[in-house]
C-alpha cells in the first residue's frame, strides 16, 4: 500500500494514520474486530455520496467488507488532499487509486480492475489523544478505462460506472 504525504501537522498525520489503517484493514479483509480501534463502532457511516448506499455501524461495516469477498489482491493508493478542523470533529479529503482484481467461472482469467476515486472522512479525538472514524464517504468513483468490471454484477462496486 503508497501513500502519498503533503505537509501536515503531528495531529493530522495521526488522523491520517488512522485512516491509512483503516484502509490497510479494508484491501486485507481483516476481521471486523481489528477495525474496532478505530471507528465509532456505534455511530459509524460508509457512504457513496449521492446514492442510497449506506452502511451504518459495526454491522454495516461487516456487510460492506462482505461485499468486498469477490475481490483479491487489492491495493489502495492515499493521498491527503485536505483537511478541516471543527473543535473535536477533524474533515479528512483524500484521493488515490484502488486496484483489485476479480473473477467469476467460468472465465479463464481474472480481470484487473482500476479506480480514481475521491473520499470524505470524518473524525472525533479520543479521550486518549486518538482519532476514531465517523463517517467514511466516497465522494468519486470511476474505473479507469478498459479496467471495468464486465459480465459481472453482484457487488455495488461492480455497478458503479
Amino acid at each position: 500500500m503508497r501513500y502519498i504525504m503533503n505537509e501536515i501537522t503531528p495531529e493530522i498525520q495521526k488522523a491520517f494514520d488512522t485512516i491509512r489503517r483503516f484502509n490497510e484493514l479494508n484491501v486485507s479483509r481483516a476481521p471486523i474486530s481489528d477495525f474496532l480501534p478505530i471507528i465509532d463502532s456505534e455511530n459509524l457511516i460508509i457512504q457513496m455520496r449521492d446514492s442510497d448506499i449506506i452502511f451504518n455501524g459495526v454491522a454495516g461495516l461487516a456487510d460492506h467488507q462482505m461485499g468486498k469477498i469477490i475481490f483479491f489482491d487489492q491495493e489502495l493508493d492515499c493521498e491527503l488532499i485536505k483537511h478541516k478542523v471543527n473543535n473535536q470533529q477533524l474533515t479528512i479529503f483524500t484521493k488515490g487509486v484502488w486496484y483489485a482484481r476479480t473473477w467469476q467461472p467460468p472465465a479463464p482469467y481474472s480481470q484487473v480492475l482500476m479506480a480514481d476515486l475521491k473520499h470524505r472522512w470524518e473524525l472525533k479525538k479520543t479521550k486518549n489523544y486518538g482519532f476514531v472514524i465517523v463517517t467514511h464517504t466516497c465522494e468519486y468513483f470511476k474505473y479507469r478505462d478498459a479496467h471495468g468490471p464486465q459480465d459481472m454484477s453482484k457487488d455495488f462496486h461492480l455497478d458503479l460506472k
